[in-house]
């Protein structure tokens, strides 16, 4: 039998939408147990959520199934101190306890680092919110579009100037920022197995964001850093070409000299090799321009399909065709490397979800692969699990503290 990397780490999650849950499946597809803490009522916002951006299949959420599958759901009213003694009993088994809530939150609801090491001394307390947990705006609220995308860098980085705005794509900072989580959550379990101490493990969009433009970030310390380069024709070789039936070919030639002459030869312009304008790099650069005039009128001469793509393919360098998403969902190295993977919603519906970008003894995604809980779905269990009865459960429920 394959022991999975996680397996027999208890963790639970009080924590709602994608950026902290999404640390947690990134664990639970390798044997975690995550106990996932919902509200009475509706549960994790993010199960209603609607906003018309086509998530919804049918009845199946594919938002939920994305970030929550392989999941135990419990519903319980933290407000109401029974609610809350249920959730220290399950702090006491845990291994890590996992939140998005903001400090001033947690601390209403008595769950703070000392609250929690008192049930149980050697949990780590992992935490993860918009700006960081010290200064001045550690309450305040961020979301992935706000704290990473704006405040982050991102929206700036990724608009070139006079251009509208980019907007954010669906959960970029919050997967992005999840990883690190992860990261943080395994590097944790691994001090307190060596040394018995346990860790507080803090993230943050902000500081997701920071590391994602660290290069930019450090860079601009230079007095001849430019965030946006006017001269967008200055690496001709690190370029994109379209092609005429509507397709773009990335050029990444990050040391061209060695590819450059099959280069010219490729695209039937073998007198571009000794052009001294373009023999070496550095004349590359200084006439830039000319070159990408000169390259781009041979690739918009043919179509992708019908001219290039074997042509390019035989070529041994760094470029890629420009894919769509609908591409990527059918990438053939996608699905050879487990990176995308199919299970069974709750409802029974066939959906693909995409697994973790880490594999463990080749293998990426879950062993066998199971869907997102219902709504408080493993209460009765995880409550008779923390020693309530039959008797106490039913009361539980019937005074609206579980669900």
């Amino acid at each position: 039998m394959i022991n999975e990397i996680f397996a027999g780490v208890r963790i639970v999650e009080l924590a709602q939408y994608v950026f902290v849950p999404g640390a947690s499946v990134l664990m639970a597809d390798h044997g975690a147990e995550v106990i996932h803490v919902e509200p009475t009522g509706t549960g994790d916002p993010y199960r209603t959520l609607n906003i018309g951006d086509g998530r919804e299949v049918g009845t199946v959420n594919l938002a939920m199934e994305q970030n929550n599958r392989g999941k135990k759901s419990i519903a319980l009213d933290l407000k109401k101190p029974e609610g809350r003694e249920a959730m220290l009993k399950l702090i006491e088994t845990a291994d890590v306890f996992l939140t998005s809530l903001r400090p001033k939150a947690i601390r209403g609801l008595g769950l703070d680092i000392d609250d929690l090491r008192k049930v149980n001394p050697k949990l780590i307390y992992a935490r993860g919110n918009g700006f960081g947990f010290k200064g001045a705006d550690a309450d305040r609220p961020g979301f992935d579009a706000s704290a990473f995308w704006a405040r982050g860098g991102l929206a700036y980085a990724f608009t070139p100037p006079g251009q509208p705005l980019t907007p954010p794509r669906a959960a970029f900072g919050d997967h992005s920022g999840s990883v690190a989580l992860a990261f943080g959550i395994a590097s944790a379990l691994y001090k307190r197995a060596m040394t018995g101490e346990p860790s507080v493990v803090d993230t943050s969009l902000l500081s997701t964001a920071t590391w994602m433009l660290s290069a930019d970030i450090t860079y601009s310390q230079s007095p001849d850093y430019v965030a946006h380069n006017p001269n967008i024709h200055r690496f001709p070789l690190m370029y994109a070409y379209p092609t005429n039936d509507g397709r773009m070919i990335q050029l990444m030639l990050l040391d061209p000299q060695p590819k450059w002459p099959g280069l010219c030869k490729m695209i039937g312009r073998e007198d571009l090799i000794d052009d001294p304008r373009f023999a070496d790099n550095k004349s590359r650069m200084a006439n830039g321009s000319a070159l990408v005039e000169q390259i781009a009128a041979e690739i918009i001469k043919h179509g992708w399909l019908d001219h290039w793509k074997p042509i390019f393919e035989a070529w041994d360098a760094p470029w890629e065709l420009i894919q769509t998403i609908e591409d990527v969902r059918a990438d053939p190295q996608v699905h050879a490397n487990g990176m995308m993977f199919n299970m069974k919603a709750p409802d029974g519906t066939e959906v693909s979800v995409i697994a973790g970008p880490t594999s463990f003894d080749g293998q990426a995604g879950p062993r066998a692969p199971k869907g997102s809980p219902g709504m408080g779905e493993h209460t009765e269990e995880l409550l008779r699990s923390a020693g309530y009865d039959d008797a106490a459960i039913a009361r539980l429920k019937a005074e609206g503290v579980a669900q």
